[in-house]
């Protein structure tokens, strides 16, 4: 009667505890304990963050180099920029997630953002200024100092567990927030004009917090490697292979808001709003998602929220302080009205080709109300008084 209604509910200790005293070898791929392989799960996610701050730093580097006119060298940049994000970061990342739970990963990620403020004002030429400085000492800390909170256990993953966990009711209230989150940044503060400080949030929070809902890809990279050890029972489910297809999406949704983030805006900006809003919410689906804090004294639940909170501070003081060196700085605001304004001609080009969906979300975020009529329709459609949009 004392049973779990659930095997897969057992933590990983007591296994390990009735494995040492029967002698007997979990079936595992590694074959290492958990916090050997912890160890090797944030090696791993560590080298494929490196990978990625290299990535974006490229990105980054081929704008400046197409505003000099240097179309080739910016294309080979870009290309270079991109394979290290769409292929060398993920795959270091999944198999990072198959050693280790994301709540143990997630603090160790901020690793990027020192990284990049330290060699961005060489690599790039970038000014490091006091918020700068200090927003991303603030999420840096926070994010290292949540790893005292982490949970002491792992659970061991079955596809009965799995069925478990991600059919519960909290599970859904998170898809339908996250889903709102989205959609609010992509009607609306995506809108903002080029080069504001919003529209450059919206983006590298759009990117971060997508890339950074890596429950999906725990799951199915633990499946996996049990699969590799022989046991590929979870395969033969059908949400095995949701969860591998949100995994993906995930993954590659990403990529275009954070490099039009990268070439858009300095890197010292970007990379922190990016790589902090994909820790916050790869701690906030690891604990909603996951449930890697069920059954942790209070303290502790209270210690990782206080964590969360500190990184949305960091960035929120980060986008105010960048909207102050705007406004301080007028030969920026040039710069980026020269840019907005060949953005604009290139965007009115291609719209010419007739009514686009781009068009019509676009006056939604303007006006909602008001693209009901039939005339505003008509003026999204079809470009009614010579208005493109």
């Amino acid at each position: 009667s004392n049973r779990p209604k659930f095997q897969g509910a057992v933590r990983s200790q007591d296994i390990w505890a009735m494995n040492a005293s029967d002698n007997v070898e979990m079936p595992d791929a590694t074959g290492l304990p958990p916090p050997e392989k912890w160890i090797v799960g944030v090696a791993l996610v560590i080298t494929g963050l490196f990978a990625g701050t290299s990535g974006m730093q490229l990105i980054r580097s081929s704008e400046l180099r197409r505003l000099r006119d240097q179309v080739y060298q910016s294309k080979l940049l870009f290309g270079l920029g991109m394979f290290l994000n769409v292929v060398v970061g993920p795959l270091f990342d999944v198999s990072g997630y198959a050693f280790a739970p994301a709540s143990v990963i997630s603090p160790f990620t901020g690793l990027n953002i020192v990284l990049n403020t330290m060699i961005a004002p060489f690599t790039l030429g970038e000014i490091l200024t006091p918020q700068r400085c200090t927003s991303s000492l603030i999420v840096f800390a926070t994010a290292t100092i949540s790893v005292f909170f982490k949970g002491e256990h792992q659970e061991v993953w079955t596809l009965q567990y799995a069925e478990d966990v991600l059919g519960r009711i909290r599970v859904l209230i998170y898809v339908l927030c996250f889903a709102a989150w989205f959609f609010f940044n992509t009607c609306f503060l995506a809108w903002y004009p080029s080069g504001s400080v919003i529209r450059g949030f919206s983006l590298g929070a759009t990117a971060g917090t997508l890339a950074g809902n890596m429950w999906c890809t725990r799951i199915a990279a633990v499946f996996a490697s049990q699969c590799f050890a022989g046991d590929c029972e979870a395969w033969r489910s059908w949400l095995t292979w949701v969860v591998l297809l949100a995994a993906a999406f995930f993954a590659l949704a990403n990529l275009p808001y954070m490099a039009r983030g990268m070439q858009k805006y300095e890197a010292l900006f970007m990379v922190t709003i990016f790589q902090g809003s994909n820790i916050v919410s790869n701690s906030l689906s690891a604990t909603v998602v996951l449930r890697e804090l069920d059954g942790e004294p209070w303290w502790k639940i209270i210690g990782y929220s206080c964590c969360i909170i500190g990184m949305i501070l960091g960035l929120v003081l980060l986008a105010r302080g960048e909207g102050q060196s705007q406004e301080r700085t007028p030969e920026k605001n040039a710069l980026i009205e020269v840019e907005t304004e060949q953005e604009e001609e290139v965007e009115s080009t291609s719209d010419e080709d007739g009514p686009t969906l781009r068009g019509l979300l676009k006056a939604i975020s303007k006006d909602p109300a008001d693209v009901c009529s039939p005339t505003a329709c008509c003026k999204v459609n079809y470009g009614v008084n010579g208005d493109d949009e």
